[in-house]
């Protein structure tokens, strides 16, 4: 059975740059679009304060409206003590979803940490994490997502914001067999494949705090038998554009990326 994975992140309410007419494509996009689950990575307020967050409870309770949410914090969350908010009106700061009949699960941490733009994952929330995935059938996709980027975005400039424990956590993933690693925090869209596994990262859908030539958006995974597609999303116009492509299988009793093709995203 096919199923249709939004992956959005960095909104900002509250930001100078935030357009209402940007949320408002990306709200009827979604309604038109019909997904079955949407993954929020982080960053639903600029500052953390109390009126930021009670914008963005409506906006996610039109999201919840329309498809089943998981949102996770992010670093400009965490602002201004700004996570107890994110856990009184928006959700848990983790999750674990299973999707048996795609059959896969989605494990969201919390990498923010207060007041910095850079992130953690820690000691404990990794030894939760390793809990979590061993819990995990081999012949199902394991997916983890959290805000902060893992490894260098290309067109982002000087790289100052990756995760302090990032080596710990990439162990973590790749001895584990992770197979699909969602992110956001840069607002630029980007895929690596790093020891066969898919890193994927995506823009911010309503703001104008863009880089170069990069466009608002989001991504759309499409999980098929077999297959899947990620699919760029502009919000300004809804089109489409697919920027990456993995052939899987069972293996041996265990899910495997067995070949891909990534389309390019950004211009050297």
């Amino acid at each position: 059975m096919g199923k249709k994975v939004i992956q959005i992140s960095d909104v900002h309410f509250g930001d100078s740059t935030f357009s209402d007419g940007l949320k408002s494509n990306l709200l009827a996009q979604l309604e038109d679009g019909n997904p079955d689950l949407l993954i929020f990575a982080g960053d639903l307020t600029a500052s953390g304060y109390a009126h930021e967050y009670e914008q963005a409870l409506e906006f996610v309770d039109e999201l919840k409206s329309i498809t089943k949410t998981h949102i996770i914090p992010g670093n400009h969350d965490a602002r201004n003590v700004g996570l107890v908010h994110f856990e009184n009106m928006i959700s848990e700061r983790k999750f674990v979803h299973t999707d048996k009949s795609s059959n896969f699960t989605i494990i969201g941490l919390d990498s923010s940490e207060a007041d910095v733009s850079h992130g953690q994952i820690g000691y404990d929330q990794l030894d939760w994490l390793k809990s979590e995935l061993a819990k995990i059938p081999e012949d199902r996709a394991k997916v983890v997502t959290f805000h902060h980027h893992i490894i260098p975005i290309p067109q982002t400039g000087r790289e100052r914001n990756i995760l302090l424990d990032s080596g710990d956590l990439m162990h973590v993933l790749t001895e584990n067999g992770v197979d699909f690693v969602l992110n956001g925090h840069k607002h630029v869209p980007n895929v690596w494949m790093l020891n066969n596994m898919v890193v994927l990262n995506s823009g911010t859908p309503t703001t104008k705090r863009l880089r170069g030539n990069i466009c608002s958006s989001y991504n759309e995974l499409q999980i098929n038998d077999g297959e899947v597609f990620v699919n760029l999303v502009k919000t300004e116009t809804g089109s489409k554009r697919q920027i990456a492509h993995y052939l899987v299988e069972l293996r041996d009793e265990s899910f495997v990326i067995h070949s891909y093709t990534h389309n390019s995203i950004h211009k050297v």
